[in-house]
């Protein structure tokens, strides 16, 4: 009987993981996105819906998702690593040999982009989580006791040393996203010549759309539309 190691050592295991795993994260972006595009229906909208997302089933709603997000994370990098290491080394495991498939500039630069995108996670966590970024925009309370997200969005965007940051930070997650999507699908065994094609339009559609809609919010506000 295989032990959980060897099974979890096993090449095809952790790229499976590594898809699942980043799909629930394109989830969590498709889900956190929507939420970040009520700023251009203004404050009350914006604020309401921050109060109603931290109050969802007493709390517990948004830390199962802080959790679970954490979660596919640490699997996603963990794998990520380890697939890495065996692609360069071009290593045989169980008779199989590990070879970098992807030829495009995206699919190449796959671990680079992951990265910088783990860092970005960090900045923005401390941008707009924990207020240590801008503190004095983090700390605002709306006319109805509120946590004023709104106005805190308004002056986190406000300055265009950040916004070039998020910029940045979007082009290259457009990029994770233009290879990883179509890659998540392709090892879960969606690989036919009927939906193949598909998901090589669905899979960079998806991503410029995801990168498209998030990047819309700090350009909205550094250019007047949002304020």
């Amino acid at each position: 009987m295989r032990t959980f190691t060897q099974v979890w050592n096993s090449t095809i295991i952790q790229k499976w993981v590594m898809a699942i795993s980043g799909l629930g994260i394109v989830g969590f972006l498709i889900a956190h996105l929507s939420g970040n595009l009520l700023v251009f229906l203004g404050p009350e909208h914006m604020n309401s819906y921050a109060v109603e997302l931290r109050g969802l089933l007493h709390g517990s709603a948004l830390w199962v998702a802080r959790i679970g997000l954490i979660v596919m994370l640490v699997l996603h990098v963990i794998t990520g690593i380890k697939l890495t290491r065996l692609n360069k080394g071009a290593r045989t495991v169980r008779n199989e040999r590990v070879t970098p498939r992807a030829s495009t500039v995206a699919g190449r630069s796959m671990a680079y982009t992951g990265l910088l995108i783990l860092v970005y996670i960090l900045y923005h966590l401390a941008h707009f989580t924990w207020g240590m970024a801008q503190p004095e925009a983090f700390n605002h309370v709306d006319a109805a006791g509120r946590h004023d997200v709104y106005r805190m969005i308004v002056e986190g965007f406000s300055q265009p040393l950040i916004v070039v940051i998020y910029a940045i930070a979007m082009v290259v997650t457009g990029m994770h996203l233009n290879h990883a999507i179509q890659s998540a699908f392709q090892t879960l065994g969606i690989n036919h010549p009927k939906y193949t094609p598909l998901i090589r339009t669905i899979g960079p559609l998806l991503g410029l759309l995801i990168v498209v809609g998030f990047l819309s919010v700090p350009l909205a506000v550094i250019t007047g539309l949002v304020k």
